[in-house]
């Protein structure tokens, strides 16, 4: 049943430990034996063999298991920067989230970010403070640092006792008590003052969001631990507060406790009463006509291509027919899965909450909308972030590009934050990734799954040539030597356009010096010359050529002879009219935090670039400017060093401009020396 399903997902910064708090999970909900360790490469959340490689989170692990009453979806998360799409996948499904906090580092660059999706997805939230029995771990300052940079209201439930090396358990301050690997305790005497005023901050919260507590608690009178808890409730229900927990997850002290609560308080799936598609509101239950949504896609090496979906209304069976909307195809389902890290259970049934997965559905994408056949909606797309890092990629030694372009663009299916395409004009393969990592990543994936290796080139910036002077120009293509000859003769002026215009061809004949039907040659000739230009061999543009005279030949004259001739009056004519090079510029947007604006503009302007405006967005500073895309190729990694993973930009075409002096003739050099 839906309200006894709860689905949540653990998030957080690289290494604060959803990964070893997934396995105390399993652990304590009787699904393993034994937890499995990251630096023996054994946990169920990192069974792929590049997670067991870099020994970190690369995609999600589902999970499900029962605790006490309730059933319940995990889904462990990856930490690192560049694997934030699949935060976005997971945070789209649940209605709880759980953010850990490593208690020796607290805040780190991905901890706001993954908080913020969170938040924006309208999830209920708790927090984990992990790693207390560490060195340096210090509970006061992590509440106190994520009070002042988080506005939300932050209510403690447990706390650590002790730190480092005198970590002794956590104190349940609903309970009074302390939780130790050997059961519970009273509080020790030394720690009771500290427990009493994180336990006052907790029901000076709760009370708040209960009018009738509210009078008991200013009247002095007794507040029973049950009307906290369902004032506790009612508050994270209503995203009005964020409970906050502590302990240790390597030694499995604080996991219950986060289990017990974390499971009691996040929303059942039912509580949401109804989910808007289009502008269709469809009911929250399993009576309801059906409608969920892919939120991955992934390739299992022995039952093929799975879609994890998540069931919003309705139920499915194997003889469930289902509709997809943006195909617009009927799918007949056959074999369902539950998903317990790198294993799949089948079973008969999904219903409303569920969290699950269908095999050999080559027609599903990540995003799709599924549903009944009788409904024809669709739910929002998941919004996925942007790739930044640009790279041109090729077939290493004599290896396959067409091998190779087949297996970037699988993983691309299944990974929405990496994007290839092939550039005809500088002959390259490109790939958009979130980062180094993630390509590295990319790369050992390729190389295991498909055999196809690869090395990474500066990708190729693609460089137009243009005039600057009108000229007239005269040329005659004559060859007359027995037999039919070739004669054609034309006159052709030459004008710069204003940028992106592109071309432009006029006739201007006057009493027939170039009959009518050779006139369609001459602008053929002109298109066929700028498809080289004269300084680097790039394509021409903004030019408009006026054929404005000429002469022919009763006999000798063609089509062919007149294409020839009006090409070589334009490389002519070209050469006359003081040709430049120019290059793609670029519309950036870099938004950072206040901190880093100064450094941000003193690198944009390094590169050549206008700062044309900025503007403060969601606590942040957007900086506006054009840059030459020939400088921003290397940007997603500079702006990560420079900001310390702060910082994130977008980039789209704005419009095509000279390049420096200086800067031709390096790249008109090169380009000459690549053609010798």
């Amino acid at each position: 049943m839906s309200d006894k399903t709860r689905n949540l997902a653990l998030i957080s910064h690289g290494g604060a430990g959803k990964t070893t708090l997934t396995e105390m999970c399993l652990l304590n909900t009787n699904q393993i034996n034994e937890p499995g360790s990251i630096d023996k490469g054994n946990t169920r959340s990192d069974f792929t063999p590049e997670e067991k490689d870099h020994k970190y989170s690369i995609s999600n692990s589902y999970f499900s298991f029962s605790w006490k009453d309730k059933k319940v979806n995990l889904i462990d998360t990856p930490g690192y920067a560049d694997f934030r799409g699949e935060v976005t996948s997971a945070l789209r499904i649940v209605e709880g989230a759980v953010l850990l906090i490593d208690g020796t580092s607290g805040i780190e660059v991905n901890t706001k970010f993954v908080w913020d999706i969170a938040k924006k997805n309208n999830l209920a939230r708790f927090i984990f403070v992990n790693k207390m029995d560490k060195d340096g771990a210090n509970f006061g300052e992590v509440f106190e640092e994520l009070s002042n940079k988080f506005d939300d209201n932050l209510v403690p439930l447990t706390i650590p006792c002790g730190s480092g090396e005198d970590y002794r358990g956590v104190i349940d301050l609903l309970a009074e008590q302390l939780i130790t690997e050997n059961g519970k305790e009273d509080i020790p005497e030394e720690f009771a003052d500290t427990a009493e005023e994180y336990r006052l901050e907790l029901i000076e919260a709760t009370v708040e969001l209960d009018d009738e507590l509210m009078m008991k608690y200013l009247e002095d009178e007794p507040i029973k631990d049950k009307e906290i808890a369902k004032a506790l409730s009612k508050g994270v229900k209503e995203r009005k507060i964020v409970p906050l927990l502590a302990g240790t997850a390597l030694n499995n002290s604080g996991v219950k406790q986060l289990l017990e609560y974390t499971v009691e308080l996040t929303p059942s799936p039912q509580s949401l009463g109804n989910i808007t598609a289009g502008d269709v509101e469809i009911d929250i239950s399993e009576d309801a006509p059906f409608i969920g949504i892919v939120s991955k896609t992934m390739v299992d090496p022995y039952i093929g291509k799975l879609s994890i979906f998540r069931i919003y209304a309705g139920k499915l069976n194997k003889d469930t027919e289902i509709y997809v909307p943006r195909a617009d195809v009927k799918l007949k389902t056959n074999k369902f899965y539950k998903l317990n890290g790198a294993e799949q259970e089948t079973v008969e049934e999904l219903v409303a909450g569920d969290i699950g997965a269908v095999a050999k559905m080559d027609e599903l994408e990540t995003s799709d909308t599924i549903s009944s056949t009788d409904l024809n909606v669709e739910l929002d797309k998941i919004e996925f972030p942007e790739p930044m890092l640009i790279k041109a990629v090729q077939s290493a030694g004599d290896g396959d590009d067409e091998k190779l372009a087949s297996a970037l663009n699988r993983i691309s299916q299944e990974d929405p934050t990496f994007k290839v395409d092939y550039n005809r004009e500088t002959k390259q393969m490109l790939v958009t990734s979130m980062g180094s990592v993630h390509l590295s990543v990319i790369k050992d994936i390729c190389k295991r799954k498909f055999d196809v290796s690869f090395d990474m080139v500066e990708p190729r910036v693609a460089y137009r040539e243009t005039i600057q002077t009108k000229t007239n120009v005269e040329e005659k293509y004559k060859k007359q030597s027995g037999g039919r000859g070739q004669y054609g003769h034309v006159f052709l002026r030459l004008e710069p356009l204003t940028r992106g215009k592109g071309f432009e061809f006029e006739e201007e004949i006057f009493g027939g010096a170039i009959p009518n039907q050779y006139i369609p040659a001459v602008e053929k000739g002109v298109k066929e010359a700028m498809k080289e230009g004269i300084l680097a061999g790039y394509p021409v543009v903004d030019v408009k050529a006026v054929v404005y005279d000429g002469s022919y030949h009763n006999v000798d004259s063609s089509e062919m002879a007149f294409k020839i001739a009006s090409s070589k009056a334009f490389k002519n004519g070209m050469t006359q009219s003081k040709p430049v090079l120019l290059e793609p510029i670029m519309n950036v947007e870099v938004s950072v935090p206040d901190t880093f604006m100064g450094d941000i503009m003193g690198d944009l302007n390094s590169r050549r670039g206008r700062i044309m405006g900025m503007d403060p967005k969601d606590g942040k500073q957007v900086i506006k400017a054009q840059v030459p895309q020939g400088e921003m190729f290397s940007y997603a990694t500079d702006l990560k060093s420079i900001t310390g993973g702060y910082g994130k930009f977008t980039m789209e075409f704005s419009h095509y401009d000279k390049v420096p002096e200086n800067e031709a003739e390096a790249i008109i050099k090169e380009a000459q020396e690549e053609s010798e």
